[in-house]
C-alpha cells in the first residue's frame, strides 16, 4: 500500500497519477461520498467459509438417527469414544500446561502485544477522500478503490474487484435489495449485465446483485444438487452494451441506464426491476442523468445525434434537439437548472435552454452558446461546486478550465495530465477544486494548486 507520490512522476504539486500502474485504459470513475465506506473491509473468503461452516453444522444437526454414513461403516465411528488406550493423554496434558504459560504477560516485552498496526493503517479513516476507477488490462478488467489524502497529495489502491467483462460506466449506490445503508458500486458491462459490488467486502468472487432477467440456456442435464457456492446465473440488464448508469440524486435506490440496444430503462434496486423503459433514441444511449433538483425529469443524449428530456411520468412527451455530431457526454448544470449541457465526437460542446425545448422552439433559440473545446473528440464535461467553472477532457490528452460567465466560455487554462486519451472526468463532491479522470490510469488533478485559478475561482467548499 505504498502512496503514490507527486514527484515520483514528474507532475509537480497539481496533478497526481497512478503511472507506475499503467492500464490499457481507466473507461470510468466515480466518487464515494466521505464517510459512506467501513473503516474496515469484511473479508469475504471469511464470510464464505463462515457460511460453508454454518451449512455444514444444520447438516450434521439434522441426521439424528445415530447411523454411521453410508461406506464408513468398516471404521466404526460409533466406537470412536470408546477406546481405552490412554497412551496420548500425557501429550495433550502437556499442552495444556503451556498453554497456561502462554497466557502468562512477558515481563520484557512492552507495548501491545495484540495490537496490529498493519491492519489500522488499512483502515479507511471517516475524513478519506475516496473513489472508485474501473480499468481493463491485458489480460483482466478490474475494479478498484483508491484514497486519495488531499493533505500528502497522495492515493493508494486500497483493494480491487476482479471483473469478468469490459466495464464500461461506473455509479455508486448506498441500497441493494438486501442492504438499506452500505457502500456499492453499480457497474455497467459490455455483456448487458449491470452488476452491483460491496465495497466493504475484500475480494469477493460474485456481485452482491445483478440486475435484469436471466440469460436464456440451453436446459442442462439433470445432475446432483451443488452446494450454494455455486456461480449465480447470469442476467442480461439489456440487450447491447451498458453504456451510461446514473442515480438519482434523492433515491440512490433509483438508477437509470442507457445501452447499446438504444433504450434507456428506470430501475428500482431495491426490488432488483425494471420499472420504465423509453425507446425515444434510433441508435446507443451515450448518456442519461437526472435532474440535480426535479425528480422526474431525465436527460438523455445519444449516438442519433440528439438530445433528450424527458418526465418520466409522461413518456410520450420527449423533447428533443438536434446535435452537431455524434454524443460523448451530457450533464445538467448545477447552478442553473434549466440549462444542459452537450458535447460530441468532433470536439464540440453546446449549453441548451430546456424551458425553449419543453416549447419546441427553433433550434438557433435553444442553443445558448457553443464552443470548439477540443480538435478531436471531447469525452468528458464536468461542473463542480464552484461557480461558472467548466472542465473538459478530450482523447487528445488535454484537459481544459473555462469560465462560463457571460456570454460564452472563456479558456482558463489547458494542462496535458501525461495520461494519454482521456475518457471520463468526474469531480469531487466534497472538495470543489478536486477533478479525477480516467485514462491510461487515474489522474487527480487539484484546481485550488494552480494559482491561476485561484485567482478567478472561489474553491471554498461548501458547507
Amino acid at each position: 500500500l505504498k502512496p503514490l507520490w507527486l514527484s515520483d512522476f514528474g507532475l509537480g504539486h497539481s496533478a497526481l497519477s497512478a503511472a507506475h500502474m499503467e492500464k490499457c485504459a481507466v473507461t470510468c470513475v466515480s466518487w464515494v461520498p466521505r464517510g459512506k465506506c467501513q473503516a474496515r473491509t469484511r473479508d469475504a473468503a471469511e464470510e464464505d467459509m463462515t457460511d460453508l461452516q454454518e451449512e455444514m453444522a444444520e447438516a450434521g444437526a439434522s441426521s439424528s438417527s445415530g447411523k454411521p454414513a453410508a461406506g464408513l461403516e468398516e471404521f466404526q465411528m460409533e466406537k470412536y469414544d470408546d477406546d481405552d488406550d490412554d497412551g496420548g493423554m500425557q501429550f495433550f496434558s502437556i499442552l495444556a500446561a503451556d498453554a497456561e504459560l502462554a497466557l502468562e504477560k512477558d515481563p520484557y516485552m512492552t507495548g501491545n502485544a495484540e495490537s496490529d498496526s498493519d491492519s489500522q493503517d488499512f483502515d479507511i479513516q471517516p475524513n478519506d477522500a475516496i473513489f472508485m476507477a474501473a480499468s481493463c488490462e491485458e489480460e483482466s478488467c478490474v475494479l478498484e478503490v483508491y484514497v486519495y489524502e488531499e493533505n500528502e497529495a497522495s492515493m493508494y489502491v486500497h483493494h480491487d474487484v476482479m471483473l469478468g467483462a469490459y466495464p464500461l460506466c461506473i455509479e455508486w449506490l448506498s441500497t441493494t435489495s438486501s442492504v438499506n445503508d452500505g457502500s456499492f458500486a453499480a457497474i455497467g458491462l459490455i455483456d448487458h449485465s449491470i452488476q452491483i459490488w460491496d465495497l466493504d467486502r475484500l475480494e469477493p468472487m460474485h456481485p452482491s446483485q445483478a440486475l435484469g432477467e436471466v440469460k436464456s440456456k440451453a436446459k442442462p442435464k439433470a445432475r446432483r444438487k451443488k452446494r450454494s457456492t455455486e456461480e449465480p446465473p447470469e442476467k442480461e440488464a439489456h440487450q447491447g452494451a451498458v453504456l451510461c448508469l446514473h442515480s438519482s440524486p434523492f433515491n440512490r435506490g433509483v438508477l437509470v441506464s442507457g445501452g447499446a440496444d438504444e433504450v434507456v430503462k428506470v430501475w428500482d434496486v431495491g426490488q432488483n426491476a425494471c420499472v420504465h423503459v423509453y425507446s425515444h433514441h434510433s441508435k446507443q444511449v451515450q448518456c442519461a442523468k437526472w435532474h440535480p433538483t426535479e425528480q422526474a425529469i431525465l436527460l438523455s443524449a445519444s449516438f442519433d445525434r440528439h438530445l433528450a428530456v424527458l418526465d418520466v411520468r409522461q413518456p410520450g412527451q420527449v423533447a428533443t434537439v438536434d446535435l452537431p455530431a455524434e454524443a460523448e457526454s451530457a450533464l445538467w448544470s448545477r447552478h442553473k437548472p434549466f440549462e444542459c449541457l452537450a458535447s460530441a465526437d468532433n470536439g464540440g460542446v453546446a449549453c441548451y435552454d430546456v424551458r425553449k425545448m419543453a416549447n419546441k422552439a427553433p433550434t438557433e433559440e435553444l442553443v445558448l452558446w457553443t464552443l470548439q473545446a477540443h480538435e478531436v473528440a471531447c469525452t468528458a464535461i464536468q461542473d463542480a461546486p464552484c461557480k461558472d467553472l467548466l472542465v473538459t477532457a478530450s482523447l487528445d490528452g488535454e484537459a481544459k478550465v473555462w469560465n462560463t460567465w457571460g456570454a460564452t466560455p472563456r479558456l482558463v487554462m489547458s494542462k496535458n495530465l501525461q495520461a494519454g486519451p482521456l475518457f471520463t472526468c468526474q469531480s469531487s463532491p466534497d472538495n470543489p477544486a478536486v477533478m479525477c479522470f480516467g485514462g491510461r490510469c487515474p489522474v487527480i488533478w487539484d484546481l485550488a494548486s494552480e494559482n491561476l485559478l485561484t485567482d478567478i475561482f472561489d474553491f471554498t467548499p461548501v458547507a
